[in-house]
């Protein structure tokens, strides 16, 4: 017994396939991802520079800035306080280890970005540990900051606690954008390693 489908005639037994479709591959999309961790990396490596260039957070006239400011809020923050908060945040350990961890952030960043550019998957593995290292950082920061604005007023440490915990928001942005081209198919394509394209090319011609 037979049916029949338009002027196809198939058996009872038979069973219609649909042909498998190679997937086309984006290059922009690693491409996007590429820029993205190059400027993050140009950001944290213009923050590693400053971790070793400076001794302190801030200059007088910054703490000076900062004090008025606070005054005007409300809150009674003297610049010999900010001065205190920033001799303490220096010398901590967080101070001491912040340019380098920073400039490994940099680095893979900046890895991860060149491998990207190339279709290279390495890339993803490299700017998302630079992306790791940020938040870490950042995380840490804001926890060394609050141990030493503990003689500020609550409003004063967390602002300058928030302002870490933005920076490791940043790299979470870097992060997601790392992993960017393996949550769609035409970017795992992209990233594909050579051998690969040509196996799947291969096979539908084959067919």
């Amino acid at each position: 017994m037979s049916d029949e489908i338009g002027s196809v005639m198939m058996d009872s037994e038979e069973v219609l396939i649909m042909p498998e479709i190679p997937v086309r591959a984006n290059h922009s999309i690693p491409a996007v991802t590429a820029i993205i961790l190059l400027l993050g990396a140009a950001m944290v490596g213009f923050a590693a520079y400053n971790s070793f260039m400076n001794d302190e957070l801030y200059s007088e006239a910054d703490e000076e800035q900062l004090a008025k400011q606070f005054t005007e809020s409300d809150a009674d923050v003297t610049q010999e306080d900010l001065q205190k908060y920033d001799e303490d945040f220096s010398n901590s350990t967080y101070g001491t280890w912040s340019g380098v961890l920073f400039s490994l952030s940099t680095l893979c960043l900046i890895l991860g970005g060149v491998f990207l550019l190339r279709g290279d998957r390495r890339g993803i593995h490299s700017g998302a540990l630079g992306a790791f290292i940020l938040i870490s950082a950042n995380l840490w920061g804001g926890s060394a900051s609050n141990e030493a604005a503990t003689h500020l007023p609550e409003i004063a440490s967390l602002t300058f606690a928030t302002l870490y915990y933005i920076y490791a928001c940043c790299g979470l942005f870097c992060m997601t954008s790392a992993v960017m081209p393996m949550l769609f198919a035409s970017g795992r394509a992209a990233l594909a390693p050579p051998s690969a394209n040509l196996a799947v090319v291969n096979t539908v011609e084959e067919e």
